[in-house]
Parts: structure tokens; sequence; C-alpha cells
């Protein structure tokens, strides 16, 4: 994960922690003055909140005082992550009342951001909520799930370890009992879960977002390492140095105007899919396994288009 995303992400979940704690509300300059931001940062951050399905609404006060408050209820059956981070939140304040400093980092660990964005998840409220309710107790989940590959959905018993949004998804990062291994779920792709009685433990060394450095997306962080060195041309050349696209990442600048980008990878497909974004600005040179991908896609795309 991008430094600023896990950063922002981290700000976001003890902002939805703050506004659970304070019933009457909690006013922006209260909340930059305990976060050392400026203002501006933090009403950009409720707007998202809000944006994103938080019922949040801003309330004048005695002497004209604007504070912002978590409404009780949720209009119209809308749910999306946001709000089950909220009902996690009041769920372990209510347990652990006196540990209730330590639930945003706690919290932390249940959501993966690699980006943000603005789907509705309102029809999977259920699911949302099961899964959440499953993190925080540690009880294992029986899924009914249909793979991309499939026609007819299978049963797994997994022990989920956390949420990842990713490009307007949601996926469960579980392990898979009968796999004994590490696997994702996209929430879309679970026709049905229960809970079971069954409980499982998290390794204590688990970090969610320490999981997905090696990974350049969502595809489970296995299998063989790869040093990926991609050639930018052009625009793309000083464009793709202002980003930060992966912890690995190096830049060096060559004397004809092209930057080499070095990043080292355990997973080639989403990085393939990215190089294909920049069209003939970028180009593989190492290793000859995504070279190949590449080169096989452009040549199903120019058949498609013949």
């Amino acid at each position: 994960m991008p430094p600023n995303d896990s950063q922002r992400l981290t700000r976001l979940l003890r902002l939805i922690h703050t506004l659970s704690q304070g019933v009457d509300g909690v006013s922006v300059q209260d909340i930059a003055t305990r976060e050392g931001l400026d203002e501006k940062t933090i009403r950009r951050d409720l707007v998202l909140l809000k944006n994103m399905g938080l019922p949040l609404e801003e309330r004048r006060a005695k002497f004209g005082r604007k504070l912002w408050l978590i409404r009780p209820e949720v209009e119209n059956g809308q749910f999306n992550i946001f709000e089950g981070l909220h009902s996690a939140t009041e769920t372990k304040k209510k347990e652990r009342p006196s540990r209730s400093e330590s639930v945003p980092t706690e919290l932390e660990q249940m959501l993966y951001f690699s980006t943000t964005g603005t789907r509705d998840f309102s029809r999977r409220a259920h699911l949302i909520s099961t899964i959440l309710q499953s993190i925080t107790q540690r009880q294992a989940l029986q899924l009914t799930y249909r793979k991309p590959s499939e026609s007819a959905s299978l049963q797994y018993t997994i022990h989920p370890y956390s949420l990842a949004a990713w490009h307007g998804s949601l996926y469960v990062v579980a392990r898979s009992v009968a796999a004994g291994a590490m696997r994702h779920f996209e929430l879309d792709r679970i026709e049905g879960i229960e809970m079971l009685l069954e409980k499982y433990r998290i390794p204590r060394d688990f970090n969610v977002e320490t999981y997905f450095q090696s990974t350049f997306g969502i595809f489970s962080p296995v299998g063989e390492q790869y040093r990926v060195e991609i050639e930018f041309s052009g625009p793309a050349s000083e464009a793709v140095k202002k980003s930060c696209w992966h912890t690995t990442q190096k830049f060096h600048d060559q004397n004809d105007g092209t930057t080499v980008m070095h990043v080292i990878l355990n997973d080639l497909q989403e990085v393939k899919s990215w190089v294909l974004s920049f069209g003939a600005l970028a180009r593989v040179l190492h290793p000859p396994e995504l070279v190949a991908m590449v080169r096989q896609e452009v040549i199903q795309l120019l058949q498609t288009y013949s």
C-alpha cells in the first residue's frame, strides 16, 4: 500500500472511532487539533466518509458551533463498509471499554485499502456485518462461493483475517481450511454465508499491509519472487515517477530520456494490466514471463480489432 493511502486509512479509522465516541458530536476544530492537521484536511475526510455512505451529518449546536456526528440509524437501509466499521467499533467498546484507545489500531487490521472507491454495498450489508463479526470474534465462516471460472458454486470453510478494498470491489482475506493457505474471496461472488462455532486465531505477526507489500494489487502474494523492470518513455517517463505504485519501487533515468522502474513482486497478473494501460509508452524489460504475458495480450487485441 502506498504510504499516503496507509496514513489516510489509519486517520479515517481514528476519525470513525472519534465520531463513535462523541454522543453529541465533534467539531472539525477539535479533530484537527487532536490530529495535528489543518481543518481543510479533516473536512475533506469527513466529506469522503459521508460520500462513501457513513451516515454523517453536521448539526448546529449552542452559540452557532457546528458539530459532526454519526446518525444512530441508517436511512433507507443503506450500508457500506464504513458503517460496518462503525458497528465493529461499538462492539469492541462494549467488550473492552477500558481499552477503547486501542480500538483504531485493532480495526486497522480488519480492512485494507489500496484505492478508495464509491461503490454501494447496500445489498451486501449482511455479508459485511457477518464477516466483520467473524474477524472480531475469531469465529470461522462457511461460504457458498462461485469462482469466476466455475459455473457451479462450492463451499469453503475459512478463517477471515481482513477485508480488502480494491478497484471498487471488496475481498475477504482469509485462510482456507481445505487448502491450508491464504486465499482471497470477492464479496460479490459469495452466494451464502454462515457463522460456525469453530474458533481460530490470527497469527500475532500478521499485518495486512505487510501481507500485500509483495503484490501489485489484490492477487495472493504467494509463489516465485520476480524482479520486474519496465521502461517508460515520452510523457510517461516523468509522470510515473510522481506516484507511489509499490513500496519497493526504484527509478533510473537513462541518457536517452527514458526511465526504468525496478520493483519486486510475487505476482505478475496485475502489473501486466498496469503496463498495458500506458500503451506504447511502456516496455517490459524483465522478467521474460511478463514480456510473454504482455506480448500475448497485444496479439489477442490485434485479433480482436482485425
